[in-house]
């Protein structure tokens, strides 16, 4: 079965449901990402823009994947530290359908990076080691010292700090591009806002959240 489909359309729901149609599976089984939203040039006439959307199969894990996952990172991270030579606790639990790997380091700076990019870069790596072994694994995130869960906290006040704004000026708020799990929390602080909604647009790295206005 496909499991990821791009469609064109004069409109965002037009092009949903061309790819819904393609999938042959229900909205709430797939991720929507919107590349571009419709748009007309001069007039109306001259350089018309159609809305282009990505639709992904959103991936259903069992019990037994995630514990599954869970037996194999432990043995990965494992791996990895005696490697690096590196001595840092951590822990690996099972939660709903993914897995978290939690590691406390008494020097977390070259475990997290500039801006988390090795612990994304860490992150990365483990989830393409269990694709490769086995493609029904159960999505791994890594958080060392609480770093994320503080990131997590400054980007939900983000998020309502902005759809505040949204509301207060009556027009949708462009946020500065993300990474994929920056605009998670973005997308779900906001999820039971009844004033706004949010939706990605552009490609990778440059994708960021827009908050709109409910009008």
């Amino acid at each position: 079965m496909k499991k990821m489909t791009e469609q064109y359309g004069k409109t965002v729901e037009e092009a949903i449901r061309k790819g819904l149609e393609e999938l042959k599976v229900p909205r709430d089984e797939v991720k929507i990402d919107v590349i571009d939203e419709p748009s007309t040039g001069l007039l109306g006439m001259l350089s018309s823009k159609m809305a282009k959307v990505r639709l992904t199969v959103v991936k259903k894990v069992s019990e037994s994947s995630v514990e599954n996952t869970v037996i194999k990172v432990k043995e990965i991270i494992s791996n990895i530290f005696e490697i690096m030579g590196d001595e840092s606790d951590y822990t690996v639990c099972a939660e709903q359908d993914r897995v978290i790997l939690k590691i406390n380091s008494g020097n977390s700076t070259h475990l997290i990076g500039y801006k988390g990019k090795t612990l994304n870069a860490l992150q990365s790596t483990i989830n393409s080691i269990l694709q490769k072994e086995d493609s029904d694994y159960a999505k791994v995130f890594v958080e060392v010292n609480d770093y994320k869960d503080k990131k997590e906290e400054r980007l939900k006040a983000l998020a309502k700090r902005m759809a505040a704004n949204a509301v207060k000026y009556k027009k949708d708020i462009r946020l500065e591009p993300m990474s994929a799990y920056e605009r998670m929390v973005i997308h779900t602080e906001l999820a039971s806002n009844d004033k706004v909604y949010t939706e990605s647009y552009g490609e990778e790295p440059r994708r960021r959240v827009v908050i709109k206005y409910k009008k």
